[in-house]
């Protein structure tokens, strides 16, 4: 176990557990009926097989949570089905259709609520912003990663679209005459402003993004300008949100995000241009908009705990909406 950390709490009895299961690992938070935590723990993901993949999230949760459990919430990469827990498409856990959410129930014995990761991180987020009773209502997260995509809350609700595929702007045109991506369309968002686009634009041998960033924190011309088309891209996308679906906050995350202001900076200027070119964008890309999840609000993970709530208060709930509503009681980093 990579990470664990046990903390003493006053807690009723039984708990939640909130997963964040990704390619290489799988992030556990469980919280008690208060939503205040317990345990983390973190360790590999195994993409072997669908049932080695299930075996290793088992155990992870086992060695940190104590017992009972009362329901659990889980993230994971690809297309999700929430209402009848299959996953398709999830190519980093080895899923191309898998029943993931009855296979995880009948490990753990209890009601399980699946949802795609960045839609989870999105209500992790939704939470943190509202953390003091700001009353934000319509929310983008966007997270900027191995891949882009964005969770929408709108009207106090997770947003999903009619295939569940809302928010992948990751996937939208953005240079036609740019690279071909991984979906098979040219010039995606991701080849522009995901990590490893930013980091092989580089051309360095072992380059990654945040030696990009470094470089261009030095003054490096070249990283500079991978820098500057990443943060550009980025602005638009937050633009396109903003236009679309007339949000309030945009709030970044994700691990391209952990460089801080070496991206977060050039990110701002490219809204300023905007808004210097354009009183539409004055009025709609406000200063305020767009605000950074810190590392330590673990939106992926507190998200899932939400999920977990959800599903321990209404396990038997199957909204044919395609709507999530965030709970409104806080949790606690």
């Amino acid at each position: 176990m990579a990470e664990s950390n046990r903390q003493t709490a006053e807690i009723a009895p039984g708990y939640l557990v909130g997963l964040d299961v990704g390619g290489t690992k799988t992030a556990v938070l469980v919280v008690d009926r208060a939503l205040q935590p317990v345990a983390r723990g973190s360790a590999p993901t195994v993409v072997d097989n669908p049932e080695a993949l299930v075996q290793g999230i088992y155990e992870a949760v086992l060695a940190v949570a104590p017992a009972p459990i009362l329901a659990v919430g889980v993230g994971v990469p690809g297309m999700v089905e929430p209402h009848s827990g299959l996953v398709r498409l999830a190519v980093n856990l080895n899923l191309q259709q898998y029943p993931l959410g009855d296979a995880l129930t009948a490990c753990f014995a209890a009601p399980v609520a699946l949802e795609n990761d960045v839609r989870a991180a999105s209500l992790g987020a939704f939470a943190w912003l509202n953390r003091d009773e700001q009353k934000v209502r319509h929310m983008a997260y966007l997270s900027i990663g191995t891949g882009i995509a964005a969770g929408l809350v709108l009207n106090g609700r997770l947003y999903r679209g009619a295939q569940g595929m809302a928010g992948e702007i990751g996937h939208v045109l953005f240079d036609p005459r740019g690279e071909r991506c991984l979906c098979g369309l040219t010039g995606c968002l991701e080849t522009i402003a995901a990590g490893p686009s930013i980091a092989r634009h580089w051309q360095a041998d072992n380059s990654s993004a945040e030696a990009v960033f470094s470089a261009a924190h030095e003054g490096d011309p070249a990283a500079r300008a991978i820098v500057d088309s990443a943060a550009t891209a980025v602005a638009r996308a937050i633009h396109l949100l903003v236009m679309t679906y007339d949000v309030e906050r945009v709030v970044l995350g994700g691990g391209v995000l952990n460089a801080g202001d070496a991206f977060l900076g050039p990110i701002r200027t490219a809204l300023e241009t905007m808004r210097a070119d354009s009183a539409l964008a004055r009025r709609m890309l406000t200063p305020e908009l767009v605000v950074a999840a810190p590392p330590a609000a673990d939106v992926a993970r507190q998200g899932a705990v939400l999920l977990a709530q959800q599903a321990f208060d209404d396990p038997k709930a199957r909204s044919q909406t395609g709507e999530t509503r965030p709970k409104g009681a806080r949790i606690h980093a």
